[in-house]
């Protein structure tokens, strides 16, 4: 079984980012309702997401669940699984989101990394996953127009997708749609 995962907001807590985006901006935190951030944030706000993305701060996004290592590197440990960490950030740094993966204790390798250019639709499409597992509404829909089986997470920090929730399976956090779904188990691990 291919899956394949985006990283914020579904394995990575962007929060503290975005927190310390609005400080530098000397702006209260306002929370994303809309994906294109652009659009609702301050341009001091954008510029310094961009500048934090792009420094060692990536390095310090925590996860958003503690265990979501274990049962990553667990399902990478399986014979019948192949893992693949597939993200669409504006700075392509293939590099710095290995070493992100690395440092949260994820034992993927170099090649089990995509930040490249392109849609991350048609990277998905020509990936062929069984299961893709995404918080982004751009990419959920792309991935709908092109028979790419995804699931959303969907949950009261990413306000900007609930719109989708009829048109697709959502669940509020990687830990518990790798168990509904039957991908994870502590029984399942086979070494």
């Amino acid at each position: 079984m291919k899956i394949t995962f985006d990283l914020d907001d579904v394995i990575f807590n962007m929060k503290p980012l975005f927190h310390e985006a609005f400080n530098k901006a000397g702006i209260p935190y306002k929370k994303n309702t809309n994906w294109n951030i652009a659009e609702i944030y301050d341009e001091n706000v954008c510029q310094n997401l961009i500048d934090l993305w792009s420094s060692d701060a990536l390095y310090r996004m925590p996860v958003l669940d503690p265990g979501i290592p274990y049962i990553l590197n667990s399902l990478m440990k399986r014979s019948d699984m192949e893992i693949l960490f597939v993200t669409e950030r504006r700075l392509k740094q293939p590099e710095k989101t290995f070493m992100q993966l690395r440092n949260a204790g994820i034992n993927c390798s170099y090649n089990q990394v995509y930040d490249q250019e392109g849609l991350k639709s048609d990277i998905l499409r020509d990936i062929r996953p069984d299961v893709h597992f995404d918080d982004s509404p751009l990419v959920i829909q792309g991935c709908l127009l092109k028979d790419v089986p995804v699931i959303m997470i969907s949950n009261n920090s990413t306000l900007y997708n609930h719109y989708l929730r009829g048109q697709l399976k959502h669940y509020t956090n990687l830990r518990t749609a790798l168990f509904k779904e039957g991908i994870y188990s502590p029984n399942s691990i086979k070494r």
